[in-house]
């Protein structure tokens, strides 16, 4: 066989476990789902998906990976240019919303540590790229913040990589708190779900501009 069509191979069997551990994921969640499963719905067995992974937790990493590029690409494009920080703001808080309900499995994931030990990320791989995406995440949220101190928008005391930290976890925080209590806020507080997030999301911004 050629290197080529070999590489196809591979690449092909490795998408085929990857679909079948997605789907399981979706069913059953992550942590009930194991690899005599995953191999079973991918029609193979466990011996051959250790071939092409080295365990359950590099499958979890390559979806997780994938969600993390599909967040920074839709990212990229609430800040095309970052002249308008009210509204980019707005734009990356209503993405995180959708994302959150359309991958609602791998959006606290996301949120998760990253295993940051230097010789590991500056090393090529896979647990490199998860860094990567993460911290061009973390850099789109910081340009946008810093444009909105160059246009007079934010407040000037503000520190970046800090700010960048408090709105990542505040938004975040604000989307998974509004989904599980969704009954108690509009009992109490008389806010459906939109509401409320708009709410929180408007205050949240009173926080950091001038």
């Amino acid at each position: 066989m050629g290197a080529k069509k070999k590489d196809i191979l591979i690449q092909f069997n490795r998408d085929i476990i990857l679909a079948s551990a997605r789907k399981l994921f979706q069913l059953s969640g992550i942590n009930r789902t194991s690899m005599d499963e995953i191999a079973r719905e991918a029609d193979c067995s466990k011996s051959t998906i250790y071939v092409y992974f080295k365990n359950k937790d590099e499958i979890i990493n390559y979806i997780v990976y994938e969600h993390m590029v599909l967040l920074r690409d839709a990212l990229q494009e609430c800040t095309p240019d970052n002249k308008d920080f009210e509204r980019s703001y707005y734009a990356i808080c209503n993405t995180l919303v959708d994302f959150q309900e359309q991958y609602p499995l791998y959006f606290e994931s996301l949120l998760s540590e990253i295993d940051v030990e230097q010789e590991k990320i500056q090393q090529p791989g896979l647990l490199a790229d998860i860094y990567k995406a993460g911290e061009q995440i973390n850099d789109i949220i910081g340009e946008l913040l810093k444009s909105g101190i160059e246009h007079n928008c934010l407040r000037e005391n503000l520190e970046l990589i800090p700010t960048v930290f408090y709105l990542w976890s505040s938004i975040s925080g604000i989307i998974l708190l509004t989904n599980q209590k969704q009954k108690y806020l509009k009992m109490r507080v008389g806010m459906d779900k939109t509401m409320f997030l708009n709410y929180s999301f408007k205050t949240l911004l009173q926080s950091i501009i001038k």
